[in-house]
């Protein structure tokens, strides 16, 4: 970065920083999350500045709308009343001045670079160790000539001594050992590692790891205090690796208790479940757990559908590890949070005309979907069926359903999710996002436009799978589909309080328009959910 460019990019927020924050205050709806929207697109602005054929303004504009809307990981009001108040007035001062605001704009634009750099070294690092991995037994810290200790990415994890309450009774721990894998096929028993062995108040907890062709893999053996390992059961960890820290839950629902394998000497801390706040800010709060010689042993709750619980790892006070927990008793390739068991969601009324009743399965899976995260039962949400409607899907028609939760936190949840079922219930869903209106927002004024991907999931994504589901209160009578400058790509019909079509390409807003044609609200067009609701964290940390 050119001290020229940087006193370039300066002139640019001093003259383009007002506009920004005005439409991030429009689209957001609260100063605080328009502020923060628009430093995250200053400092992407200026990671692509100079890139030939790349325009400061649209870089900008298009950062900002992503970063309001969502798609880089933020949650904003994207729903409003039919009745649109004017966008709240901007505060007196901002935060920042637009110098202040520079600064701290080039400060994230270098630290993307150095972290994007750092990321693909370690990442290189960690191929070249993995082709020829046999994990070393704990030692000294090496060092490089330099002095400097490993990267983070390469302290082993999955290594002996054995760990645990149990790692002193020298024939349990041989026992495990030699412990059937079940199908997974196993590296020879000499090969072995007795990662984990201990009891905690919710039952004896194993973990075996070793190598079987360059392939890390091991079981987990959990079963009741006192079982030897053969009537112990099995279950196959999940992204198993060396390096990476191994997480379980046992116990619940209700009390349950966490086990947390990591690098000796690295800090663990917990966040219960992902808080939303009456404003409708989305946030996890992680607070530090016990941990001795690379494990944690801690206790959480957990509710009949699973568990919101979320893992962070610290080594030399800087976090290399964020994600969510399993429990055994998931099927293979769950991911965290999923549920444990039919959650109990008591019939809903379609707070708006519905053409057809959603599917049970589709508004249990949506309202679970949103419940594990916050750590609360389904119906403890006070749920609603905002609106359902019909995708006019060849051979098995789809349907979509919008459901509205309170979060325990006070802000509202609203989720949407689509599903090709069958008469039975058989078939496939998908969700299609999440937003957080503040609580005070009126439920029957939602306007949400959404879109969901049912393409074939043997195929790539394509247009012929993705759906706009579109859900405004009267007058609402249709919405017309805009690209990004405004021009008219589709109308969809609202006769029910809802309609669907098939995405039109380039669509970034939806204006609702009464019987007459006059136009009463515009929201955006919400970015594909690419992640899972609950911030529970995807792994190593970058």
């Amino acid at each position: 970065m050119t001290e020229g460019a940087d006193a370039a990019f300066r002139r640019f927020v001093a003259a383009e920083r007002d506009g920004l924050l005005a439409e991030a205050l429009r689209l957001t709806g609260d100063p605080d999350r328009a502020e923060d929207a628009v430093q995250r697109a200053l400092a992407r602005t200026r990671l692509h500045w100079g890139r030939r054929g790349a325009d400061p303004a649209t870089t900008a504009a298009d950062a900002l709308h992503d970063a309001a809307t969502g798609e880089d990981g933020g949650q904003v009001l994207e729903s409003l009343d039919d009745r649109r108040p004017p966008a709240p007035p901007p505060p007196a001062h901002w935060r920042l001045d637009a110098d202040a605001a520079a600064t701290d704009a080039l400060g994230r634009a270098r630290r993307q670079r150095r972290v994007r750099t750092a990321g693909l070294a370690a990442a290189a690092a960690a191929t070249v160790a993995v082709a020829a991995l046999v994990v070393p037994q704990p030692g000294p810290e090496p060092r490089d000539a330099g002095g400097a200790p490993q990267p983070a990415a390469d302290v082993p994890v999955l290594t002996e001594p054995t760990r645990g309450t149990l790692a002193g009774d020298t024939a349990f721990v041989e026992a495990a050992r030699r412990a059937d894998w079940g199908p997974l096929t196993p590296p020879p028993v000499e090969e072995r590692r007795v990662v984990l062995a201990t009891d905690t108040p919710d039952g004896r907890v194993v973990l075996l790891a070793g190598t079987v062709d360059e392939d890390v893999r091991g079981v987990w053996l959990t079963g009741p205090v006192g079982a030897p390992p053969e009537q112990l059961t099995r279950s196959v960890p999940q992204d198993l690796g060396p390096y990476r820290p191994a997480s379980l839950l046992v116990g619940g629902p209700g009390p349950a208790t966490l086990v947390v394998v990591t690098a000796p000497g690295d800090e663990v801390e917990v966040s219960p479940r992902l808080q939303v706040g009456p404003r409708g800010t989305v946030d996890r709060s992680y607070e530090p757990v016990p941990a001795d010689g690379g494990l944690a042993v801690t206790g959480v709750r957990t509710t009949t559908a699973g568990a919101g619980t979320s893992v962070r790892v610290l080594r030399d006070g800087q976090p290399v590890y964020r994600a969510g927990v399993t429990a055994p008793s998931l099927p293979t390739g769950a991911a965290p949070g999923l549920p444990a068991g039919p959650a109990e969601v008591p019939p809903l009324e379609p707070l708006r005309p519905a053409s057809a009743r959603p599917a049970e399965r589709l508004v249990t899976e949506a309202l679970t979907d949103i419940a594990v995260p916050l750590g609360a039962e389904p119906a403890d949400l006070q749920p609603q069926l905002l609106w359902a409607g019909t995708l006019p899907m060849p051979e098995v028609p789809g349907s979509a359903a919008v459901v509205v939760g309170r979060s325990p936190g006070g802000g509202l949840v609203v989720t949407t999710w689509a599903g090709q079922l069958g008469a039975t219930g058989a078939g496939r869903t998908v969700p299609c996002g999440v937003h957080t209106p503040p609580g005070t927002t009126d439920v029957a004024g939602l306007v949400v436009a959404r879109v969901c991907d049912l393409s074939s999931p043997e195929s790539e994504p394509s247009d012929a799978g993705r759906w706009l589901v579109v859900t405004a209160p009267a007058p609402a009578a249709a919405a017309a589909v805009l690209d990004e400058h405004g021009g008219l790509l589709a109308t969809v019909p609202l006769p029910d309080g809802g309609g669907v079509a098939l995405l039109p390409t380039g669509a970034r807003d939806v204006r609702t328009l009464d019987a007459a044609g006059r136009a009463l609200t515009e929201v955006p067009v919400s970015a594909i959910a690419t992640e899972p609701f609950g911030d529970y964290g995807s792994g190593e940390v970058r």
